[in-house]
């Protein structure tokens, strides 16, 4: 296996923090054709309402989005990979992947570090305070424009999930193996930049 081959069998994953009724982060700028009307826009005290979801994927396709409920901690972490992350890791046979999460206090806590070791789940040796060159936050990016391409805002947060859902579920698996082959690129580069991206 080579360096470049060893990132299709990685698992990237990140939970996105915000997704507004209103626009990204409550925005309500678009860009639009000057040569016609602009577009009225309604804005609600502190975006109307947000949703966190979790999401990971790989070379071979992605999870099933995990729609978080109020303030992360490790217990509610765990029960996350344990719906949405166990049953895709399963099912991708063998044990030759790694699993690439972040420094966030509760993926690193004792009792998420328990639970992936009694998986036997390898997660991807990072150093700490490492820069963060998850491919995910190029998925989280490209969604944001779908989800809210042409301005568009959210009456309720049932659509606003659907609509995530529904872009989440259509992203052209050459999207998300593109970004994975990237990775090496990645590292390569920050490693000539002495760890600045």
């Amino acid at each position: 296996m080579t360096y470049g081959d060893k990132w299709m069998a990685v698992l990237f994953n990140d939970e996105k923090k915000k997704w507004n009724l209103d626009g990204p982060d409550g925005n309500i700028i678009y860009w639009h054709d000057l040569r016609k009307e602009p577009r009225s826009f309604f804005s609600r005290q502190s975006g109307g309402g947000s949703v966190m979801v979790w999401a990971a994927f790989s070379f071979s396709g992605q999870v099933r989005l995990a729609f978080l409920d109020g303030r992360q901690n490790s217990p509610k972490y765990i029960e996350t990979l344990e719906n949405h992350f166990m049953p895709f890791a399963e099912n991708l046979g063998g044990r030759n992947w790694e699993y690439q999460q972040d420094d966030a206090p509760i993926h690193t806590s004792h009792g998420t570090k328990n639970y992936l070791n009694s998986k036997n789940v390898t997660v991807l040796k990072r150093p700490p305070m490492s820069l963060d060159l998850n491919p995910i936050e190029n998925v989280w990016s490209i969604m944001s424009r779908k989800v809210y391409e042409n301005g568009r805002q959210f009456y309720s947060m049932n659509a606003l999930n659907t609509g995530i859902e529904s872009v989440w579920y259509n992203l052209e698996p050459e999207i998300l193996q593109t970004l994975i082959m990237t990775m090496e690129k990645r590292v390569y580069n920050v490693i000539l930049r002495n760890g600045k991206t």
